[in-house]
């Protein structure tokens, strides 16, 4: 794929629901998120306005043609302490149907581009057992294994491990 059929830009508020039909598409067919019930418009909005202002950003991947919004990228707080606070865990969802086509490439890019200017020094993943491509973006982008927690995770009835990767900026 090439970077000019989909357009990377800063979410709005007019993004929300697009990007929450993602993730909840996610919520409910994937061990890719460990929420068990889908998330509410309001409590999308409540997050979507507290990442922004607390200084996290929010990218969509978007065809230029449609603006429909096919995926989206995030920093969000590692751990809620003083000390911590150069480091931010992403997450990136792509919509089911425009995967394998570059675009988690694209928004990681254009993320962690994002994070140096906003100067981030680390940046945390956690990545579910058998999400293998995403272990393999984060490597073609530097990032290292920390470790795996196994069965730290439950969901459909099983037990999932986590790896958690890292990336020094």
């Amino acid at each position: 794929m090439s970077d000019s059929k989909y357009k990377v830009r800063e979410a709005s508020e007019a993004d929300v629901s697009a990007i929450n039909a993602i993730l909840n598409y996610e919520v409910d067919h994937s061990v890719n998120n460990f929420n068990y019930s889908s998330r509410s418009e309001e409590a999308a909005l409540d997050w979507f306005r507290s990442t922004i202002n607390g200084g996290y950003p929010i990218l969509v991947a978007v065809e230029p043609e449609t603006d429909f919004i096919a995926g989206y990228a995030c920093l969000g707080s590692f751990r809620q302490k003083d000390g911590y606070r150069f480091t931010a865990e992403y997450s990136l969802y792509i919509h089911q149907d425009h995967r394998r086509r570059g675009l988690g490439r694209l928004l990681l890019r254009d993320l962690l581009i994002k994070a140096k200017e906003l100067k981030f020094h680390a940046i945390i993943g956690s990545i579910s057992e058998g999400n293998e491509g995403s272990l393999k973006l984060c490597a073609d982008f530097g990032f290292r294994v920390v470790g795996t927690m196994r069965e730290n995770g439950y969901k459909f009835d099983r037990w999932i491990d986590n790896t958690f990767v890292e990336l020094i900026l």
